[in-house]
C-alpha cells in the first residue's frame, strides 16, 4: 500500500471513529427514562428536594423543569428535553404532550426563552428539533405577539401526527406563519389544541387564560365549561376565570364526544374554597373545593389531589402546584370499577400485598403478604377505621341500576356473584333549602342491608347533576363531591384475639379481598373481572410495661440508670433500650426534654425499612424491635445536644412508636377524612444527669 494510500485509510478510519463517537454521545444521551412517564406524566410549579429514593442521574433536586412520574421517578430531566436545542439550563417546563415513548417524541413549552434567541417560551418545541412558534398557533385569533404558552396537545390519529412531527423537524420555524400551520393540519386532518398564559381582549370576546384553544381558530372549552356548575366561572358576563394551567385528553377521541363524556382532566391557575353551604347546626362547611396543583375532571371535581401526584417523590411540603400534564388513556373503561383503596389508587397502593397475577386459574389474583418489604421498594400498609373505596361508573347510566362493594376473607372460596356480603354505608348529604337558599345537610342516602346503593340516586348526589333527564334531581344541585362508592366501618367488625392478631371469620385484623358489582335493566349480576387485596390493622403499637418497654443505660450497656435515678457526674452519653410490637409498625421517635432553660432534643422518626433503622445499627423490623419479647439497644443519646440547657437536672425521655396503618374518619357520615399517623403508642421514663 502507498503512503497516500495508507493516509487515505487511516484518515476513513478516524472519520468512522469519530461518527461512531458522535452517535454513541447522541443516542447515550437519550437514554433518559422517560417510559417511566408511559402512563402519566407532569411537572411542578416549584422545585423540591426528594427525601427518599433517587433519581436515575442521582440528584435529589427536582426542578419544575423536570418531567416526573406519579410512581415517584423521574422520567426526563429539562436538560434531555432541550439537548436538541443546544441549550444546557434549566428553562423550566409549562407544557407537555408525550408523543412517542420509544422514540423520545415529546412535544413541550418552557418557562423562559431561549438564552440564545432561537425559540421564545410560547413556543411549541418538540425533542426533534422541531419548533412551532407561539403567533403561528395564536394567529387565527388575531393576534400578532406571543402571549405564551400553559399546555399543548396534539390531537387526532396518532401515526398522522408522528408525520407532521417529523415534517416539523425539516421546517423552519417562520414557515409555519402566514397560516401555514393551518394548512398543514388540515392536510394532516389534525390539530393542535393549547392554553394561552395571558388574556387578550379583542371586540367581539376576550381570549383568556382560562379557554381550551385550538390552532384551527375554535374555542373547544370555556372555562365556564369546564368547571362544575356550582363554581363561579365564566367571563365576561358573570363569575371568575380561574384559568387553565394543565390539561389532558384522549388524543383519538372526536372533540364532540371528548365533551360529551367530560373526558377532559385539567388543573387551574388559582384555587377555590368552595360555596357557603349550612349545616343543621348553622356552622358554614366547605362546599366543592380545589387548589390549582389538583386534577379536576370537566364538570366534575377532584379526580387526584396534588398531594397524591407528588407523595412518592417524599418531599418536605404537601403542594407543589401542576404546571402541565400527559395521560395516556389507552383503552377507555367501559364498566364500573373500583379505582381508589384507603385514598390511594389501585395502581399505587397494594393493601400491604404484593400483586403475582393470577395465580388459581380463576383469572382473579391472590398474593401474598409481603412482609417486610425490600429496602428500595415503597412502604406497602394496611387499612383501618373507615375505609372508603371509590371508582366509576359510567355516564350516562347505560344499564347500571344498582351498584355494590362485596367482600369475601382471602381464604374463603370464590362466591356467586350477588352472594358475598357487602359493606354498607349511609350519607349525610347536602340537600337545596329553598327557604334559606343555601345547600344543607338534610337529606340521606343508605344502601341497603346487603350493601346495594342505587346508582341513578348515588350519581345525581354526587355530581348534582339530573343524570337520568327526568327532570328531579336527588339533591336538587347540591353537589356532594364527597360521595364513594363505599366507606368501610372496619370497626365494627369483630375485634378478633385479645392481641389483635387475626383469627378464623371475618374481624378487623384480616386479610381481604373487595370487589364491585353492579346490576343492569334487565335484572342481570355483574362483578369486576378482578379482586382488590386489603389487609386490616386496628391495632395500635404495643410497647412493654415498665420497666421493659424503655429503659435508659450507660455506654456499657448493661447499667441501668433507674426511672428517677441519678447518672454519674459528668456522664452525657447514654444508651436507649425498648421493647414494643406491632402487626405492622411504621417508626418510632425519641425525645429528651429538661435543663435550663428547658430545651428538647429530638431523634428521629425511624424508619424499620431503613437499613441501620436511622440510628448507625439494625434494632427493628416491620413488626417492631427485634428478636420479640426482648428489650434491645435502639439508639444513642447525647445530653450534649442540648446545648446550654444541660445542667445538672432531671429530664425526660419520651418514646412514640407509630402505627403503619391508613385510617380515615367518617365524620358525621358526611367527609371523609385521613388521620393516617393519628394512632401511636407512647411511654417516658425519667432520669438525673449532669454535665
Amino acid at each position: 500500500m502507498s503512503r497516500k494510500g495508507f493516509y487515505r485509510v487511516m484518515a476513513l478510519v478516524l472519520l468512522a471513529l469519530i461518527l461512531t463517537a458522535t452517535w454513541a454521545t447522541t443516542y447515550a444521551q437519550d437514554d433518559y427514562p422517560l417510559e417511566r412517564c408511559s402512563r402519566i406524566a407532569f411537572s411542578t410549579e416549584e422545585d423540591f428536594m426528594m427525601t427518599q429514593g433517587e433519581p436515575y442521574d442521582g440528584n435529589p433536586y427536582i426542578s419544575d423543569g423536570d418531567v416526573l412520574s406519579i410512581t415517584g421517578q423521574v422520567c426526563a430531566r429539562n436538560a434531555d428535553l432541550l439537548r436538541r436545542f443546544d441549550v444546557k439550563a434549566d428553562l423550566g417546563l409549562d407544557a407537555l404532550d408525550i408523543l412517542n415513548v420509544e422514540r423520545r417524541l415529546v412535544a413541550f413549552s418552557t418557562e423562559l426563552d431561549s438564552p440564545f434567541g432561537t425559540f421564545s417560551a410560547g413556543d411549541v418545541l418538540i425533542t426533534n428539533g422541531a419548533i412551532i412558534p407561539n403567533l403561528a398557533l395564536v394567529a387565527p385569533y388575531g393576534i400578532d405577539y406571543t402571549v405564551g404558552l400553559d399546555e399543548v396537545k396534539f390531537m387526532g390519529d396518532i401515526n398522522r401526527i408522528l408525520r407532521f412531527v417529523e415534517l416539523a423537524r425539516q421546517t423552519r420555524p417562520e414557515e409555519w406563519l402566514n397560516g401555514r400551520l393551518q394548512e398543514t393540519l388540515k392536510e394532516f386532518n389534525i390539530d393542535i389544541w393549547f392554553t394561552i398564559e395571558g388574556t387578550v381582549w379583542n371586540t367581539d370576546r376576550p381570549i383568556l387564560d382560562g379557554d381550551l384553544l385550538s390552532a384551527s381558530g375554535s374555542v373547544i372549552a370555556t372555562n365556564r365549561d369546564l368547571l362544575h356548575p356550582s363554581v363561579p366561572a365564566g367571563l365576561p358576563n358573570d363569575g371568575v376565570d380561574f384559568g387553565l394551567d394543565a390539561f389532558a385528553v384522549p388524543r383519538d377521541m372526536p372533540a364532540g364526544e371528548i365533551l360529551e363524556r367530560r373526558q377532559i382532566y385539567f388543573s387551574t391557575e388559582i384555587l377555590y374554597r368552595g360555596r357557603r353551604v349550612i349545616s343543621p347546626t348553622g356552622a358554614p362547611i366547605g362546599g366543592l373545593s380545589f387548589t390549582d396543583g389538583d386534577v379536576l375532571q370537566m364538570r366534575g371535581g377532584v379526580v387526584l389531589y396534588n398531594e397524591a401526584l407528588i407523595k412518592n417523590f417524599h418531599p418536605a411540603a404537601n403542594f407543589l402546584g401542576l404546571d402541565a400534564l400527559s395521560v395516556s388513556f389507552g383503552g377507555r373503561i367501559r364498566d364500573p370499577q373500583i379505582q381508589t383503596l384507603c385514598g390511594y389508587s389501585i395502581g399505587e397502593f397494594n393493601g400491604g400485598l404484593v400483586s403475582i397475577g393470577d395465580t388459581t386459574g380463576t383469572g382473579l389474583r391472590e398474593s401474598p403478604l409481603a412482609s417486610p418489604p425490600e429496602l428500595t421498594d415503597t412502604l406497602e400498609q394496611p387499612c383501618g377505621a373507615y375505609v372508603p373505596i371509590d371508582g366509576y361508573l359510567p355516564l350516562p347510566l347505560a344499564g347500571v341500576t344498582k351498584f355494590r362493594v362485596a367482600y369475601r376473607e382471602v381464604s374463603e372460596p370464590v362466591p356467586a356473584v350477588g352472594t358475598a356480603p357487602g359493606i354498607q354505608t349511609s350519607w349525610n348529604l347536602l340537600g337545596y333549602n329553598f327557604i334559606s337558599g343555601f345547600c344543607e345537610i338534610n337529606t340521606t342516602l343508605s344502601t341497603d342491608a346487603n350493601g346495594w346503593m342505587d346508582a341513578v340516586s348515588y350519581l345525581e348526589a354526587k355530581t348534582g347533576n339530573d343524570v337520568n333527564s327526568d327532570g328531579i334531581e336527588y339533591t336538587d344541585g347540591c353537589v356532594n363531591a364527597e360521595l364513594r362508592l363505599a366507606v368501610w366501618d372496619t370497626l365494627s367488625l369483630p375485634s378478633g384475639t385479645p392481641a389483635g392478631d387475626p383469627v378464623a371469620g371475618h374481624d378487623r385484623e384480616d386479610h381481604y379481598v373487595v370487589w364491585l358489582e353492579w346490576e343492569d335493566s334487565g335484572g342481570t349480576l355483574h362483578r369486576e373481572p378482578v379482586e382488590h387485596h386489603l389487609q386490616l390493622d386496628n391495632t395500635v403499637p404495643r410497647i412493654a410495661p415498665f420497666p421493659d418497654g424503655l429503659q435508659v443505660r450507660l455506654t456499657d450497656g448493661t447499667t441501668p440508670v433507674p426511672a428517677c435515678g441519678e447518672a454519674p457526674k459528668g456522664t452525657s452519653q447514654f444508651q436507649v433500650w425498648a421493647q414494643f410490637d406491632d402487626r405492622y409498625y411504621l417508626n418510632y421517635s425519641l425525645a429528651v426534654k429538661g435543663g435550663l432553660p428547658p430545651a428538647t432534643a429530638s431523634y428521629g422518626p425511624h424508619y424499620f425499612y431503613n437499613p441501620d433503622d436511622g440510628s448507625g445499627f439494625k434494632a427493628t423490623d416491620d413488626t417492631g424491635t427485634v428478636p420479640n419479647a426482648t428489650t434491645v439497644h435502639v439508639r444513642d443519646i447525647d445530653m450534649t445536644d442540648l446545648g446550654d440547657s444541660f445542667t445538672d437536672c432531671c429530664y425526660l425521655l419520651e418514646m412514640v412508636v407509630r402505627d403503619a396503618a391508613i385510617r380515615h374518619q367518617f365524620i358525621g357520615n358526611h367527609i371523609v377524612n385521613d388521620v393516617s399517623g393519628s394512632y401511636y403508642a407512647y411511654t417516658f421514663i425519667t432520669f438525673a444527669a449532669a454535665p
